[in-house]
C-alpha cells in the first residue's frame, strides 16, 4: 500500500468562529472569519476533506472519550449482543454489532462494531445506556456537547464560504435532533485487505456521509483511511468506483504552541445532503477504510464520527442560486429525516435482505 499517494489535506484554523465577533454575534464576517471561510470553499469545492484545529475540543477529553470507548467495545460480546440496545433506522441510538452494516453493498458486511449517541435534550438517555459503563455514558455525553457547538460554528463558517446568509445552514440545526456522535472499533482483522476485489470485507465500505458534515477523530494508530474525489454527491449501496484513483489521508498536523494550535485538530468532511444543497458546487467525497499491512491488521482500531445531520423538519433542496440558467436542480426536494432514514435504511440492509451480526475474534 505504499504506493497510495496521500491526498493535499488543509489545515483550517477555526479560531475565528470561537470568538464573540462578526458573524458569531450577527454582525457582519471579520476578516479573519472570511480567511477561514475561504479556505473552507477552495477545500469543499475540490474534495470536502480537511483537517480542524480550534474547535473546542481539549486532549483531555478526547483521551477521557477514546478511554471510555475501549471500555464499551471491551465488554464480553455475550453482553454487547444481549444486554446493549440494538440500533434500528428508526432510533439511529445504541449498538451495532460487529459485520452488521453494509455501506458497500457489493461488499461483505463492514469489519465494524459501532455504538450511536444523540443529543441527550430530544433523545431521553435512560433507555439506550442501559448496560452501557457509566463514564461511557458521562465522556459520550460530554464529547456531544462540545462537537454539537463545533457543528454550529463551522455551520456559520460555510455559510460565510458560500457567500450565503450567515444563518442559511445554521437554522437547519435548531434541534439537531438528527445528529448522532458514532462511537466505533475495528477489531484484529486476520489479513490485510486493499480494497482491491469487491469479494473482500474492508473496514468500511466505499462511501459517501449522509448529512451536511462530519467531525471525525481518529484514534492513535488509526491507519487505512482512503478518499477518492467523484462527480456527484452521493456514494453507497452498490458504489461501482472501487478500483483506482484512492489517496491516502495524512495523519492529522502536530499541536504547535507557537501556531496557537489549542487541543487537538479532527477531521471534516463534508457530506451528500450538503452537497445536494449546494448543487455539487460543494464535493461529497467518498472514503473507506483498509487494512494496509499485517501490523495494522494484528491492532484495533477506534475513531469517534460526529453526523451532523439537518433537522427531521428542515427542506433539504437545491438552492436555486447554485442552478445554472436553463438547468435543473440535479435532486429532487426532501427532508432531512426522509433523507437520512432511506440513507440508514439501505446500511442496516431493512429494505433489502437484513445482515446477520457475526462474531469476532477479539
Amino acid at each position: 500500500m505504499s504506493d497510495v499517494p496521500l491526498a493535499s489535506i488543509p489545515v483550517i484554523d477555526m479560531a475565528p468562529y470561537f470568538v464573540d465577533e462578526g458573524v458569531v454575534v450577527g454582525k457582519p464576517p471579520t476578516d479573519a472569519q472570511k480567511a477561514t471561510a475561504a479556505t473552507i470553499n477552495e477545500c469543499c469545492t475540490n474534495h470536502g476533506f480537511a483537517h480542524i484545529t480550534n474547535f473546542g475540543l481539549t486532549a483531555e477529553l478526547e483521551a477521557a472519550a477514546f478511554a471510555a470507548s475501549e471500555e464499551l467495545f471491551g465488554l464480553p460480546d455475550s453482553t454487547k449482543s444481549n444486554d446493549l440496545t440494538r440500533i434500528s433506522p428508526e432510533t439511529n441510538t445504541g449498538y451495532s454489532p460487529y459485520a452488521f452494516e453494509m455501506l458497500n453493498r457489493s461488499r461483505p458486511p463492514d469489519l465494524k462494531e459501532a455504538f450511536n449517541v444523540r443529543s441527550p435534550e430530544i433523545h431521553p438517555t435512560d433507555g439506550y445506556f442501559s448496560a452501557c459503563p457509566d463514564a461511557f455514558r458521562t465522556k459520550s455525553l460530554a464529547l456531544w456537547d462540545v462537537l454539537a457547538l463545533a457543528a454550529r460554528r463551522y455551520s456559520l463558517a460555510c455559510a460565510v464560504a458560500l457567500g450565503l446568509e450567515s444563518d442559511y445552514f445554521a437554522k437547519s440545526l435548531k434541534r439537531m435532533d438528527l445528529c448522532t456522535c458514532r462511537f466505533l472499533h475495528y477489531p484484529p482483522c486476520e489479513v490485510p485487505v486493499d480494497g482491491s476485489e469487491l469479494k473482500h470485507a474492508i473496514r468500511v465500505g466505499e462511501h459517501t456521509d449522509f448529512g451536511a458534515f462530519t467531525f471525525l477523530l481518529l484514534g492513535q494508530g488509526a491507519e487505512g483511511l482512503q478518499i477518492k474525489p467523484i462527480e456527484g454527491s452521493e456514494a453507497g449501496g452498490a458504489f461501482g468506483g472501487e478500483d483506482g484513483g484512492w489517496l491516502g489521508v495524512p495523519p492529522p498536523p502536530p499541536r504547535d504552541a507557537a501556531a496557537n494550535v489549542k487541543g487537538v485538530s479532527a477531521l471534516v468532511n463534508t457530506g451528500a445532503c450538503l452537497a445536494r444543497r449546494t448543487n455539487d458546487v460543494w464535493r461529497a467525497t467518498a472514503h473507506r477504510v483498509i487494512v494496509p499491512s499485517a501490523a495494522v491488521a494484528s491492532r484495533h482500531r477506534y475513531s469517534i464520527a460526529c453526523f451532523i445531520d439537518p433537522d427531521a423538519a428542515a427542506k433539504v433542496a437545491v438552492d436555486g442560486r447554485f442552478v445554472k440558467e436553463g438547468e435543473a436542480p440535479k435532486y429532487p426536494e426532501t427532508t432531512g429525516l426522509d433523507y437520512l432514514l432511506s440513507k440508514l435504511r439501505e446500511a442496516q440492509g431493512v429494505d433489502n435482505k437484513e445482515p446477520e451480526a457475526k462474531e469476532h475474534k477479539s
